[in-house]
């Protein structure tokens, strides 16, 4: 087998070969010879072939009778915790992670099982409206070890999304915005190294830079401390001969400066001695009193980072609201040479490890007219069905220049921007309306 690995999935019907993918929906193939129904399968691009061994606890299927059957975990929405709109929009859903939205004409569910409780049940291959998949049987009420993976359901993503600017704001005790709060040295923070080489402001002026001190520094950033300054000085040294002196063996250090640049690190922040043992009224900002230390690079990265040029470029996603970008009167203007002119100069998102994300006019125009090209492209019914649909942009993120002069001003001005857009994409489903 030549071809890269696509996907894989289970058949479910023997037309020309139904195929449901459990990352990619429904896949119609030609019929190529003996198939089985509810056999899993890997799908390459233009050919596939069954799986001799496969045991997947979270879904197991069977055909019966010509029917196909899969038992797997379902969830349905707890409308107490939902915004109105969100809770008339699902209203009686029930998701399954594997299977996505399943047919509960029944009401098994609707009428047994209360809202936010994760229930092992039976499902049949029966393609309806918003799904592929109907409820025949429920089974009992899963434990809840090992069920975690059914939480995270369409509604709940909505409503934190929605809920997240709100939440991710920074706290005005925040050492992000107050420089002199008590610093808690025992604390284990998470943050990207933004830059690898830059001033040192904690350096004194009166000191001329020289090689060896310390007139540069690497910058951390996590959204509730904001900038930190990252100097190791605790290098490795060769031992001194009668006719060489010690010097640094950069290469033994944990990270190389050149190689700082977008590693996701945790560290503690920890005041240099001179402010610890002062005992008087914090003068300095923690950007110049305090540095990482114990920095180690973390095993599972958070977010997909790149580094470009010298230069950190983190994938950030948001929720697209059209207020965030102009407004309603503004939205009914056709004509793009006007309409631009009145679209938001403070546009921005909040993300969960970059804190504030700022977006650009020329971004806002590229989501907007995108997506509007889009729903001008669907057929009524469909766009009907769509219109209130979340819809989730992807963007580039990278590091102003001027990052130091913004985080005097933060969180007014943030310390990244957009530098593109990625993907666009509706949250429920995961459907592509643009792709870079």
């Amino acid at each position: 087998m030549t071809s890269e690995l696509s996907t894989f999935g289970f058949l479910c019907e023997l037309n020309d070969e139904t195929i449901y993918a459990i990352e990619r929906g429904i896949i119609e193939l030609k019929n190529t010879g003996d198939l089985k129904l509810g056999a899993w399968y890997d799908i390459w691009e233009n050919e596939f072939e069954q799986r001799a061994i496969y045991e997947n606890k979270r879904c197991e299927v069977w055909e019966h009778n010509g029917e196909v059957f899969a038992q797997v975990l379902a969830i349905s929405p707890n409308h107490f915790f939902l915004d109105k709109d969100i809770r008339q929009k699902y209203k009686y859903a029930v998701w399954s992670p594997l299977l996505k939205f399943l047919d509960d004409g029944d009401n098994l569910f609707k009428d047994k099982i209360r809202g936010d409780d994760v229930v092992e049940i039976v499902v049949k291959y029966a393609p309806w409206k918003n799904g592929n998949f109907k409820i025949v049987e429920l089974i009992e009420e899963a434990p809840f070890e090992g069920s975690s993976y059914c939480r995270l359901p369409p509604w709940t993503l909505e409503q934190m999304a929605r809920k997240l600017p709100e939440a991710l704001v920074p706290k005005l005790d925040s050492l992000c915005i107050n420089q002199f709060k008590n610093i808690q040295p025992q604390d284990v923070h998470v943050g990207v190294c933004i830059k690898a080489e830059a001033w040192n402001p904690a350096f004194p002026q009166r000191v001329k830079p020289k090689d060896g001190a310390n007139f540069k520094c690497s910058y951390l950033f996590t959204p509730t401390l904001g900038l930190v300054r990252w100097v190791i000085k605790d290098f490795k040294t060769t031992e001194p001969t009668a006719s060489h002196l010690a010097v640094y063996n950069v290469k033994s250090d944990m990270i190389e400066i050149g190689k700082r640049t977008g590693k996701w690190v945790s560290f503690n922040l920890c005041e240099e001695n001179k402010y610890r043992k002062s005992g008087g009224p914090i003068s300095k900002p923690a950007l110049i009193r305090a540095t990482a230390v114990n920095v180690k690079e973390v095993s599972h990265v958070p977010r997909v980072t790149r580094v470009v040029g010298g230069e950190a470029e983190i994938e950030a996603s948001f929720l697209f609201d059209q207020k965030m970008f102009e407004s309603e009167e503004n939205s009914l203007i056709k004509d793009w040479s006007l309409r631009r002119e009145s679209l938001r100069t403070d546009t921005h998102f909040w993300d969960t490890d970059l804190g504030k994300v700022e977006v650009f006019a020329k971004i806002s125009e590229t989501i907007i007219e995108t997506i509007e090209t889009h729903r001008q492209s669907l057929e009524p019914q469909e766009a009907e069905k769509l219109q209130k649909e979340a819809i989730v942009v992807s963007v580039t993120a990278v590091v102003y220049n001027n990052f130091m002069k913004n985080f005097e001003t933060y969180p007014k001005n943030g310390i990244f921007f957009a530098k593109e857009v990625d993907t666009i994409c509706y949250l429920n489903g995961g459907r592509i309306i643009y792709q870079k």
